[in-house]
């Protein structure tokens, strides 16, 4: 019996775990407001948009070895070899910014989570960000 090298396609739980992941270590607290894609520095943007288009191409990668492999050479390449130091240089420097910023990464990556297991395709990479809606602030409790 002929042995698959294809990587299976990544499971939802997997994709959810590390969502959480980025929620745990990004939360924001309670009162903050939450931030939007308008809300983002032209580097943080740069630096979502990395992370999501790094995901997108992994996607691919999993279902499809050499077409993902080629989507993240090309990346490195167009990126170039400061590409990590520039993207993590884009990270703002204040901890809770940076966790609104974890956050919101992790509410896009949740609205994209369905489109990266069903439909892992090269195309995607250009596609724009997913703007999810915030998520609602708790209502003061009325005691």
């Amino acid at each position: 019996m002929p042995v698959s090298t294809k990587t299976p396609r990544p499971t939802r739980r997997s994709l959810r775990l590390a969502v959480l992941v980025l929620l745990a270590l990004g939360g924001c607290k309670d009162g903050d407001e939450a931030l939007r894609l308008a809300d983002l520095t032209p580097a943080e943007e740069r630096y979502v948009t990395r992370f999501v288009v790094l995901e997108r191409a992994r996607a691919v990668a999993m279902v499809d070895r050499e077409a993902g492999d080629a989507l993240l050479d090309s990346l490195a390449a167009s990126w170039g070899d400061s590409a990590l130091v520039e993207t993590l240089g884009a990270l703002p420097d204040d901890p809770a910014r940076q966790a609104k910023l974890h956050t919101l990464l992790g509410a896009i990556l949740e609205a994209e989570a369905d489109s990266l297991l069903a439909a892992p395709e090269p195309r995607r990479l250009g596609e724009p960000l997913a703007d999810p809606p915030p998520a609602p602030t708790p209502e003061p409790s009325a005691e």
